[in-house]
């Protein structure tokens, strides 16, 4: 570095990556905004031999001056490697420079403790911090971390059935497998410590809610207009990851509506939901796939509101991968690659690295509006646009919309369109019904209060009960 080099670079004054000390005294100081920058993102130069006020004194360098420095650089753990300079200012007196890159081993501590970058001052660094970069950079280390009260027996069998029939089918297990016991599926599936489960396989697996994490549940709600004053629908699950899945898309099938048409030809109605399914699916797999699952607090939110969905999971992308890369060809960086690869195995995760182009692709050929994705906090979030604002409609609290059969949802999303006739509700149903059992239907949700009558006899019309 040259002195117009240095002039210009204190110019700036000090910053979340700048920092000046005056002399040598302050070395201690120094390396722990040494230490903070290299568990930053950005990294950081500390220049000891500049006043506080940006003026350049310069500092006697004798060997002992070297030593010290070599030696308090020596106290930060792991071992990094910092470039030190020298650069002569006047006379005999020189600034020492200490540029520091970010590195991928972060927490680092000096002195036996880890600190933080807060703007321009530098702090001790927290605990919740610590797991964070400690878990950010040893991707999967949480997962493979043996569980200590979840056994096989409060294991989902029949789901862990399912997924090797599908894994078989897709050709990403040997046909073997079908015929494999379930403690020899689990160590194929890399779940097993010795005789113990992974945290990934009581995430995957686990049907005991009491045995199962806190962080394994996801928040849906359908709120009123387009913002979070007023909730009409709020449910929380905890649950393995597939019942949350199951869980979360009933919920967008039933909150978002569906348009159908009948096309000469042809004997079976033709649907186009407000949102593909094949987005929707796409946006939840990727917020369980990635969600931070060693943070007790990391669960994931559905929202639905008028305009637009929205799913964001707890866990910022991991280093590697860019926000501005996501609607480019980037590569494939797995937060838990063992939850990861029993996705993959099975079917629900396609092509690695290929998630978010296939929601822009998909949302594109159903003339959709374009996914947006953030990161926010330390979540990462998606916002599926709708087309056209879908009209409120108000749900009573008490209803438990797992207790509706498939043939009530189905009214009930061909009512979303607005009032219809019985013979016209009829036609909308993927299955033919009498008319003595559509009827019995009607009757059944008017009775729950969704759904309310106009008129009498044959001219009867059939709305959502709170619906204009």
């Amino acid at each position: 570095m040259k002195i117009a080099q240095l002039k210009a670079l204190v110019k700036r004054g000090e910053s979340e990556t700048l920092e000046f000390k005056s002399s040598i005294a302050g070395i201690k100081e120094g390396m722990k905004t040494v230490c903070a920058f290299l568990n930053s993102d950005k990294g950081g130069t500390v220049l000891i031999g500049v006043k506080d006020d940006g003026k350049i004194i310069g500092q006697d360098v004798a060997d002992s001056t070297r030593k010290t420095v070599a030696t308090e650089i020596n106290k930060i753990e792991p071992h990094a490697k910092i470039d030190v300079k020298y650069v002569c200012v006047v006379d005999d007196r020189h600034v020492i420079v200490l540029l520091v890159n970010p590195d991928d081993r972060a927490p680092y501590t000096y002195d036996g403790r880890p600190y933080m970058r807060n703007q321009s001052t530098t702090m001790y660094m927290p605990r919740d911090e610590q797991n964070y970069l400690y878990n950010r950079n040893n991707p999967g280390l949480w997962e493979r971390l043996a569980h200590n009260t979840c056994t096989i027996k409060d294991l989902d069998h029949g789901r862990i059935k399912e997924v090797v029939r599908m894994a078989v089918f897709e050709q990403r297990l040997p046909e073997a497998a079908l015929s494999a016991t379930t403690p020899n599926i689990l160590k194929k599936l890399n779940l097993m410590v010795g005789d113990k489960l992974t945290n990934a396989a009581v995430i995957l697996f686990c049907k005991d809610e009491d045995k199962q994490f806190m962080q394994s549940s996801i928040q849906l709600a359908r709120f009123k207009g387009t913002t979070k004053s007023e909730f009409l629908n709020n449910k929380k699950y905890r649950a393995n990851i597939f019942d949350l899945y199951d869980k979360a898309m009933d919920f967008l099938v039933f909150c978002l509506p569906v348009a159908a048409r009948i096309e000469p030809g042809k004997s079976s109605r033709v649907e186009t939901p407000a949102i593909p399914y094949s987005v929707l699916r796409e946006a939840l797999i990727n917020a369980l796939a990635h969600r931070d699952n060693s943070n007790a607090g990391g669960n994931i939110s559905v929202a639905v509101y008028d305009d637009r969905v929205n799913i964001t999971n707890v866990g910022a992308l991991p280093r590697g991968v860019e926000l501005s890369k996501l609607s480019k060809e980037h590569p494939s960086i797995q937060r838990n690659p063992l939850i990861s690869s029993v996705l993959f195995a099975c079917g629900k995760i396609e092509r690695w690295g290929r998630g978010t182009l296939d929601m822009i692709e998909d949302s594109k050929n159903a003339g959709n509006p374009l996914p947006i994705y953030e990161e926010i906090g330390g979540s990462f979030s998606v916002t599926l646009p709708l087309k056209e604002p879908m009209p409120t409609i108000i749900y009573k609290q008490s209803t438990d919309l797992d207790k509706l059969t498939d043939r009530q949802k189905e009214i009930i999303e061909a009512l979303q369109q607005g009032p219809l006739k019985m013979p016209q509700i009829m036609k909308r149903m993927s299955i033919a019904l009498t008319d003595r059992t559509t009827q019995l239907e009607l009757a059944k949700l008017k009775k729950m209060g969704l759904i309310k009558s106009i008129g009498k006899t044959k001219s009867t019309i059939w709305a959502l009960s709170d619906s204009d």
